[in-house]
């Protein structure tokens, strides 16, 4: 739950936002794990103002807690004098509340909201003093201490390095403002560098923001994507950082990563540009809203209706195989992002089998595995490979990684999806004619699971869908795309 409080003279009217659990409705916002605190700040106080547009001031709860509307008006009607602005604290240090002036929004300045800390008032203040030009006052509210902090809030968010990064930003934004006249003008960056999903997640995102609601003209990104980056169509400045995207392992935490990274921006890049912390502020799997929404979100647009959503908009691509449909050729991924995610090896091993069996073309990436039953072993290497071994193809069958984003939500490319660990709503592409998305085997899904499956102690997820059943979405699919059925080589005698 996330306050808000509009002040009008002497006048408070309480509103509470909550994070959707899909629907969207009046007094929901869409949760996403990319977005820092700062942005809900920025996001709940323009739907304050909305709500009373003559408001004076608008006073946010910190999105680390969770706090009510008229939980916050108590705290207001207590103690001294209310000051706007002003950083609302507990009894020590920690920010509770920021109360923020109309004119902060009517000069245009309320994404600068996203770089708060959302953890150190002083910080908070020193940014709030440069934006308004006052001296931000802090006050402590009868609130006792709330260090120590919880690994995770109720309201999902991850702290541990997380509070650094977001104290950095916040910290570094205070600089830039004091040496830089021209700082209204400067860019904002998303420090969102990610893996190779991710990289396509923003980039169609950075194409869905309407821009006049996109507040971000820059992206860091690996040099390792950075092809991605541009083939996606990423409408963004790149900012390339020369070292590996984050361990997959969780041996260095994304915030960790953050800091460590900041050292290895150009420094003329880093001294005329807001960096915001954009990688995993949440699990992305406790939201059930699609990945590229999320970053939408991240990047400025309010997301606000189920029709301002991925789902609620038609495919803008579609691609076909120009080659004859007879053999039809299936490109497989069967593995990538984690271990957990990798179709098992033994229904693997069935799956290309059958195909083979009736006739198919079975071309497999990374899997030299499953040349002995009758696959063809390849791999991608880059986005201008990979685009140019799909159109080859006439079926994509992928677990959730790369390529499947790239051929279904890119290329608008004949699909099938495969989801075990994770929840196809976070990150499936819009339904459409030529994509399928087979029904998992069970209910766990997201289970959380990274190396093993948290029911078993297994190394497969068996929530993957049966080989039958993606056999039956792969003609299926061919059928609907080339509209020729397939048929078992016995038969073509």
């Amino acid at each position: 739950m996330l306050g808000g409080v509009a002040i009008t003279g002497g006048r408070m009217e309480a509103f509470d936002f909550r994070y959707s659990m899909g629907e969207l409705s009046r007094g929901e916002l869409l949760d996403s794990a990319t977005s820092p605190p700062g942005r809900y700040v920025w996001e709940v106080a323009r739907r304050t103002l909305a709500r009373v547009p003559g408001a004076d001031a608008v006073v946010v709860s910190n999105p680390l807690l969770a706090s009510r509307g008229a939980r916050l008006a108590d705290l207001l009607r207590g103690g001294d004098t209310l000051r706007c602005p002003c950083v609302l604290t507990d009894a020590e240090t920690f920010p509770v509340a920021y109360v923020l002036p109309r004119a902060l929004f009517d000069q245009g300045l309320g994404r600068f909201l996203c770089l708060l800390s959302a953890n150190r008032a002083a910080t908070d203040a020193q940014l709030l003093s440069q934006l308004t030009g006052q001296i931000v006052p802090r006050r402590q509210t009868p609130l006792k201490p709330l260090a120590p902090l919880p690994k995770i809030t109720a309201q999902g968010y991850i702290l541990g390095d997380n509070l650094a990064a977001w104290r950095t930003q916040c910290a570094d934004a205070v600089r830039l403002i004091r040496t830089r006249a021209d700082w209204r003008r400067l860019p904002f960056a998303a420090h969102h560098p990610g893996h190779a999903g991710d990289v396509l997640f923003f980039s169609l995102a950075s194409r869905l923001v309407p821009a006049g609601q996109l507040a971000f003209q820059r992206q860091v990104v690996c040099r390792d994507y950075l092809d991605i980056f541009r083939d996606c169509g990423n409408r963004l400045e790149p900012i390339v950082l020369d070292i590996p995207p984050v361990s997959r392992t969780g041996d260095v935490s994304d915030g960790r990563y953050y800091l460590d990274s900041l050292v290895h921006i150009d420094p003329e890049v880093w001294a005329e540009t807001f960096m915001v912390y954009c990688r995993f502020s949440k699990s992305y799997s406790r939201t059930p809203f699609n990945l590229v929404d999320q970053a939408r979100f991240a990047l400025g647009d309010p997301v606000a209706t189920l029709q301002d959503t991925l789902y609620r908009r038609a495919p803008v691509k579609a691609s076909r195989c120009t080659l004859p449909p007879a053999p039809l050729r299936v490109l497989m991924q069967l593995s990538g992002g984690w271990p957990l995610k990798a179709y098992p090896s033994a229904q693997a091993r069935v799956l290309v089998r059958a195909l083979v069996r009736l006739g198919c073309a079975v071309t497999v990436l990374d899997a030299p595995g499953l040349a002995g039953d009758g696959a063809t072993p390849t791999s991608a290497g880059s986005t201008g490979r990979l685009a140019a071994l799909i159109r080859q193809h006439h079926v994509v069958v992928s677990v959730d990684s790369f390529p499947l984003h790239f051929a279904s939500q890119i290329l608008g490319h004949p699909t099938v999806a495969v989801f075990g660990p994770t929840f196809p709503g976070n990150s499936d592409a819009p339904r459409r004619a030529g994509y399928r998305l087979p029904t998992p085997a069970l209910p766990c899904a997201p289970c959380g699971g990274y190396r093993a499956c948290p029911l078993d102690e297994g190394p497969d997820c068996r929530n993957h869908p049966a080989p039958a059943d993606l056999v039956a979405a792969i003609l299926a699919v061919a059928a609907e795309a080339y509209g020729t059925p397939v048929r078992e080589r016995g038969d073509a005698a």
